[in-house]
């Protein structure tokens, strides 16, 4: 595992950070609405501190092969990202043509988009609560977390075709006279977590139409070394990993990443706006695919805490 000490020359700011509890290690996370236990259900998470770098200071600046994470400049053409349309018709041709040549890979497909523009918590007509989004996303700052794990593949069957894929996140401001003040996207470099600390939880996906999921949680770690872009302008896209279906370590496939507090934030900063795109970069065919998807999904434990097997998702066929 990388250790990063070549963060000590650096600088961080301290942050609170959103972890899962570590009774959850080795086993399933249960969906909070599903957990009956009071006690249980409010020590599901807890918040500590912890350092988060510049990332702007890294030299060699990080890449997706050695963070999982990397920033490009880019003027986009999309001139109104709350027009659907043009969010489909441009941004995403923009994005996959990007994609496609900072890995490589053959061909490129868009899955989906969505958008974050608010706080979660708060009164709605609060001015500082997450609003209503274009496409009925959610638009909630999100906590520590990484979206996709080995139970997601059998639904990408049509559109990978048994080939070798990744899955990236493009994620950048939406208001292109805006940079990003409040709340900026923190990330996990990949090789920085320990296996041990990564934590698989029952969940929903955040959709208009939302469905049972298995996603990433975090238990801290001080091995753990987390990084941001301060001042993210229009320009800048944040492209990170999600997902690498022929990467046998499990810390390696994806980033877990979430928003952050930043000290001494002005209360009347302007919100941050920000779409992120999901994007298949595909590669060659795989010789055995469902040999390998058994593998990895035969790493994630299917009992609860309490000794039980969650229900939740059916392993693949």
């Amino acid at each position: 595992m990388v250790h990063h000490t070549d963060d000590k020359r650096l600088k961080p700011i301290t942050v609170l950070g959103n972890y899962a509890h570590d009774r959850y290690r080795g086993v399933r996370m249960p969906a909070s609405e599903s957990v009956t236990n009071r006690l249980e259900r409010r020590t599901m998470y807890y918040r500590r501190s912890v350092d988060v770098y510049n990332a702007r200071e890294l030299e060699p600046k990080p890449t997706v092969s050695s963070h999982g994470f990397t920033l490009v400049k880019h003027e986009t053409q999309c001139a109104d990202m709350s027009d659907q349309e043009m969010v489909k018709s441009v941004l995403y041709g923009e994005y996959a043509r990007l994609l496609q040549v900072l890995t490589g890979c053959s061909q490129v497909k868009v899955t989906q988009h969505q958008y974050r523009n608010g706080y979660g918590g708060l009164p709605v007509g609060h001015p500082r609560a997450a609003r209503a989004t274009p496409n009925g996303s959610e638009g909630i700052y999100g906590g520590i977390h990484s979206d996709v794990t080995p139970y997601s593949e059998p639904g990408w069957d049509p559109l990978v075709e048994e080939r070798h894929f990744q899955v990236f996140n493009i994620w950048q401001s939406s208001n292109p006279n805006r940079p990003i003040q409040v709340m900026p996207l923190s990330l996990c470099a990949m090789d920085s977590v320990d296996p041990i600390d990564m934590i698989y939880a029952d969940s929903w996906n955040q959709t208009k139409n939302p469905s049972k999921l298995v996603s990433y949680r975090l238990t801290f770690n001080e091995t753990q070394r987390w990084y941001y872009y301060p001042d993210m302008q229009p320009d800048e896209l944040l492209i990170f990993k999600q997902y690498d279906s022929m990467e046998g370590a499990p810390n390696r496939r994806c980033v877990y990443h979430g928003a952050i507090e930043l000290p001494d934030t002005p209360d009347d900063a302007p919100l941050r706006e920000t779409i992120e795109v999901r994007l298949l970069a595909l590669y060659g065919k795989e010789s055995n695919k469902a040999k390998r998807v058994r593998q990895f999904q035969a790493q994630i434990p299917s009992k609860l805490p309490d000794g039980s097997e969650s229900g939740w998702v059916v392993r693949y066929p």
